[in-house]
């Protein structure tokens, strides 16, 4: 799975920051930047029910197979389509989709470790080198193979992480002895299969991705056209970040076991709150670049992974995972509202506005810390 995980984010390496660019190229507003992601976000709604169903029957490995499958041939049709917007939404909107059914069940696999946080932070690491190397290759490649072969380069990368799964043997659960229906009805109300907190928790994970989806398409295009719209250059930037983020998740091993995942999720936020409105304020490329490569997403990323799993069950882990990706992507569909402010009163004074949702997104963070906290003392 460790091997896959790398050629898998070679592929999305090359492939996401390229199509963010690519439609900017082709005339993209930013309400459309922010759109991908924000429709992609609709498709990852189901994920609490895809998760359920993981639980339910006690197996990971169908769901990731038949998810990470399925995002592979919309990825190939980017090839054919590559000069319409709206075409590459639609595409990137159905690999979405896919991944969506897959990705509860990989987290569920990989925090059931005996030692997750260990598993997870070299599956982090893994994928951090990967997506490196795949962003440095996005401007190289796309002048040896153009649009077209760039796009189908990456639906050949992506086709290696079902391959390799089909090899992997779980160990399957025990089957829930509930009926499915009602089993489901469950997985579909407010009250969740999880501990205290859980509940603030899912607020915090909301808030915080709304901030950064708000947040995100203007820096991208901002570091674009402060280095001159080069993809060489960027593409570049983009991998010595995700290695330099690598090294500080191999660095930091120690403290992420000792902090938790919630704790994690507190700092990497708050640090977000700090740094994207700085971002916003300033044009020199040096201060910018450095802004870019600080290495808070792998932070970010891992205790977003890990939180749900300190506030659940082995059986109801996926569900629980699901949860957290469901308003996760309310927020990311929300943070389109980035897009159209950028384009009606300024990039930059979007960016400055991000600081509000990210700064109240500590609040029920905190809360929900405190509260697993206080369940556990005796």
């Amino acid at each position: 799975m460790i091997v896959s995980n790398f050629v898998v984010n070679v592929g999305w390496g090359l492939c996401w920051p390229y199509l963010n660019f690519r439609l900017y190229d082709i005339g993209a507003v930013y309400f459309q930047l922010s759109l991908m992601d924000s429709l992609a976000a609709i498709t990852y709604l189901a994920s609490r029910l895809w998760g359920a169903l993981s639980d339910y029957y006690g197996r990971r490995k169908p769901f990731m197979l038949v998810g990470f499958a399925g995002s592979v041939v919309p990825v190939a049709f980017m090839a054919l389509y590559n000069r319409s917007v709206w075409a590459l939404l639609a595409l990137y909107l159905v690999a979405s989709f896919s991944w969506g059914i897959a990705f509860p069940s990989l987290v569920a696999a990989l925090t059931s470790d005996p030692e997750r946080e260990r598993a997870t932070t070299i599956f982090a690491l893994v994928g951090s080198l990967g997506w490196a190397l795949g962003a440095s290759l996005m401007g190289p490649a796309e002048g040896a193979l153009g649009p077209p072969g760039l796009f189908a380069l990456c639906s050949l990368m992506l086709a290696f992480f079902p391959l390799m799964l089909a090899f992997y043997k779980e160990e399957g659960l025990p089957k829930k002895e509930e009926a499915l229906r009602s089993y489901i009805r469950g997985s579909l109300s407010f009250r969740f299969r999880a501990k205290k907190g859980f509940g603030l928790l899912l607020a915090g994970v909301f808030l915080s991705w709304f901030g950064l989806q708000w947040s995100g398409p203007p820096m991208r295009m901002k570091i674009y056209d402060v280095l001159g719209r080069s993809k060489t250059q960027v593409g570049v930037l983009m991998g010595v970040s995700s290695v330099m983020s690598a090294v500080a998740l191999a660095l930091g091993r120690k403290a992420i076991e000792k902090l938790g995942g919630l704790r994690t999720l507190l700092a990497s936020v708050a640090s977000y709150a700090v740094i994207i409105p700085v971002f916003g304020l300033v044009w020199s490329p040096l201060v910018l670049v450095v802004l870019w490569l600080t290495p808070i997403w792998p932070f970010f990323n891992l205790g977003y992974m890990l939180s749900p799993a300190e506030l659940s069950s082995e059986e109801t882990r996926a569900e629980a995972v699901g949860c957290c990706e469901v308003v996760k992507n309310v927020g990311v569909l929300l943070g389109l509202f980035g897009g159209l402010v950028a384009d009606a009163i300024g990039r930059e004074e979007a960016l400055l506005l991000s600081a509000l949702p990210l700064g109240l997104a500590l609040l029920p963070i905190a809360a929900s810390y405190r509260s697993s906290r206080a369940t556990e003392e005796p």
